[in-house]
């Protein structure tokens, strides 16, 4: 999908010879599927012009009688280009917020969002539940007139701390039969039930928006800017679980930012997976521009690889490229486009029809990300940095947030943190992952993988905990940490957490006082070869680490020491408290960490810290998978099969490059060796020039050579 939006200057299509533009687009950047603006999203928030004639709307003055979408459709459809209208639903100037004034968005003291936060420098915008609800959907039956294939809808979106509007007061007050809670009063019993509220206000609009399109076209489709998978999504009432029912596609931004500090290298993997995980098609939004300079593409290697990435995890592609930066930079922007889009539209039969062949589950919990709340009032407690400069080292002040905003903003960073450890970890270790949400726990759908990872969930229902329970029994193999289970699906604490017992872990003595640096834990003796590190070698210890103590039926693998308090200090023993517990049922094996050991991973980067959370992960898979990599950690590495062939498809993506974001150049590795068990293949080979690769048969695998890889290529197995 492509987006070539013209801003100002919209005037340029209708002096366009429409043919060649069409083929351009298709034959250059090798898209099927485009964008064209149906309602404009620039300065000063122009989104209720249109781009097209309707007598119900104000059309956009520069274009006159020209019908922008009427005028191109013809010959987008005669290249093979699928069209949907962009339109913008959530920016709109001030002047036009002056003649609805009763349909914006306003936070709790009355005042419009717009003239508190000015949207993109100048703008308001409305409400979901307003009587602009039932305009939005006029716009939207009027577009699909035009005979497009459906809508892209940017926005709405419920902006953070908001809304308080007569409408929203009205039907909040119907429901539970009181006034709103103030913002973020998470003191207040009702304000998760504004949470919820204002999510349900957002799957109302969509699912009659939905009605709206197919009111005109059955066939039509719909689809707007969903949830990103990081935690924080609630501020802007974006649950895709519950809008994912009534869109077709599920979609959502995952653009780059220069300056952005530690920039995922997964970045647009855990994007993909996490719109994948409702089995809808995925399209991932990787801005093809420089952040906020729209006008400058990114670097070639860096927007190559968004690309791969995305395909390679089974999502869509999608960039916007802005007509001003074609001026001056045509080939700039052209060229990464040119190459990883013209891979895939020679090779499509390779992405149709796909399945991933994951074993391992990592659950994405908005849940978590939602009411995640934690008691440990250590948690709270400022750790410093560690760092040591001008002869002193910077320690904690031992200043405690006491606000419960601030508290539930340190829980949202160390959950991010903590998914970001867990993917970021499994991808270097190449080991292929799937997303699962909340519901994916209840419904049964763990039963294709034999590992389930599980980091800082904490937020979990009775329902979800039984199912991780029966998925152990039945000989399922789990990962988690800190305080996974503690607290049920609306974050209320558990005064016993059900999941303790079958993780081996017989109680906590509350959390030690964060620090960095200067404390450690011990590898245990272990009648099991679990770490490829030396027993008893000394790891950083996390800075969020538990109190915890095993049961006597469960291994402890590794112990905390003594807290040390002090730097140039001697270590002070190994203490009583498990780091790692490991504990055996049946076929099964669980691994708890006592600690934010994933979070740990995503702030400092210690190797020590990968290496032993990889060894826990390799011995609770219990087997090899089905389909291995021998390369570099800076390769990605993914395996999807093909339903209707049979075919193996091992996706790689090389981001061997200069140590930097954005990426500029990418170092070739060579000689990558894939291993496959099971049926011998019939025939492997190379995708991007059809190479058969070279192979050996061992005692029980198949092993096969990659000469070379650049960016990005597919070594496809057929048997």
């Amino acid at each position: 999908m492509m987006r070539l939006d013209y801003l100002d200057a919209l005037n340029r299509v209708a002096e366009s010879d429409m043919d060649r533009l069409a083929r351009w687009k298709k034959e250059e950047w090798n898209i099927n599927c485009e964008w064209v603006i149906g309602t404009p999203g620039t300065a000063p928030g122009l989104g209720y012009l249109t781009t097209f004639n309707t007598p119900k709307f104000e059309k956009y003055p520069d274009l006159g009688d020209f019908d922008l979408i009427r005028e191109y459709l013809p010959y987008a459809r005669k290249h093979g280009i699928r069209v949907l209208a962009y339109l913008n639903m959530h920016w709109y100037s001030y002047e036009f917020g002056r003649k609805h004034a009763d349909w914006e968005q306003r936070v709790e003291d009355g005042r419009s969002y717009g003239s508190v936060h000015l949207l993109y420098g100048s703008g308001t915008t409305f409400c979901v539940n307003s009587g602009w609800r039932n305009w939005a959907f006029e716009l939207i039956e009027e577009a699909m007139k035009t005979g497009i294939d459906g809508v892209f809808l940017d926005g709405p979106v419920v902006f953070p701390e908001c809304c308080y509007c007569e409408s929203c007061r009205e039907k909040f007050s119907a429901k539970y039969g009181s006034e709103i809670p103030s913002w973020e009063d998470w003191s207040n019993p009702l304000w998760k039930r504004f949470i919820e509220f204002r999510e349900e206000s957002m799957t109302d609009f969509l699912r009659d928006a939905r009605q709206a399109v197919k009111r005109v076209n059955e066939e039509g489709v719909i689809f707007l800017n969903g949830g990103a998978w990081w935690p924080g999504s609630w501020r802007v009432a974006r649950n895709i679980e519950k809008l994912s029912e009534y869109e077709d596609f599920n979609g959502a931004e995952a653009f780059f930012h220069p300056g952005s500090q530690n920039v995922p290298i997964v970045f647009w993997t855990l994007e993909a997976k996490h719109l994948a995980a409702k089995g809808k098609p995925a399209v991932v939004f990787s801005h093809h521009a420089l952040g906020s300079w729209h006008y400058v593409p990114l670097p070639r290697f860096e927007a190559e690889i968004s690309v791969a990435q995305t395909v390679s995890c089974g999502a869509n592609p999608w960039f916007a490229v802005f007509n001003y930066a074609l001026d001056t930079r045509l080939e700039d922007a052209l060229t990464p486009m040119r190459n990883i889009l013209g891979f895939l539209s020679r090779n499509e039969e390779y992405y149709t029809d796909t399945v991933s062949k994951a074993e391992v589950a990592l659950l994405l919990s908005s849940q978590t990300s939602t009411f995640y709340l934690s008691e440990l009032r250590e948690l709270y407690v400022d750790p410093g940095t560690g760092v040591e400069r001008d002869l002193k080292i910077e320690d904690g002040a031992s200043n405690m947030k006491i606000n419960l905003k601030a508290r539930k903003a340190v829980c949202d960073e160390v959950y991010t943190n903590s998914i970001l450890g867990a993917a970021t970890i499994l991808s270097r270790i190449h080991i292929p992952y799937d997303v699962v949400l909340d519901d994916a726990l209840a419904k049964g759908e763990l039963k294709k993988y034999s590992l389930l990872v599980l980091p800082n969930s904490a937020c979990l229902s009775d329902e979800q905990i039984r199912s991780i329970r029966n998925f152990i029994e039945n000989g399922g193999s789990v990962v988690c940490s800190f305080e996974t289970g503690c607290y049920d699906e609306y974050g209320d604490r558990r005064l016993e957490n059900p999941l303790w017992s079958i993780l081996g872990i017989e109680k906590c003595d509350g959390m030690m006082l964060p620090r960095v640096g200067e404390e450690y834990m011990r590898l245990a003796e272990s009648e099991e070869k679990i770490f490829s590190m030396p027993r008893h070698a000394l790891i950083p210890r996390p800075v969020y680490s538990l109190k915890t103590l095993s049961r006597q039926d469960a291994a402890a693998i590794c112990f905390f020491m003594n807290p040390i308090g002090a730097y140039y200090s001697a270590p002070k023993g190994v203490s009583n408290y498990a780091a790692i517990i490991c504990r055996r049922h049946g076929g099964s094996r669980t691994i708890y960490f006592s600690s934010l050991i994933e979070d740990f991973y995503t702030r400092y980067r210690i190797p020590d810290i990968s290496q032993v959370y990889a060894d826990c992960v390799r011995f609770a898979m219990r087997r090899p998978p089905i389909v291995e990599v021998d390369a570099p950690e800076t390769v990605l590495f993914e395996v999807r099969q093909q339903k209707n062939t049979g075919r193996i498809l091992v996706h790689l993506v090389n981001v061997t490059g200069d140590m930097q974001r954005p990426v500029s150049s990418i170092t070739r590795v060579q000689n990558i060796k894939i291993r496959t068990r099971g049926s011998r293949p019939r025939r492997v080979f190379k995708l991007s020039d059809r190479n058969m690769l070279p192979g050996r048969e061992h005692a029980d695998f198949f092993e096969y050579t990659l000469d070379s890889l650049m960016v990005y290529d597919v070594v496809v197995f057929e048997f």
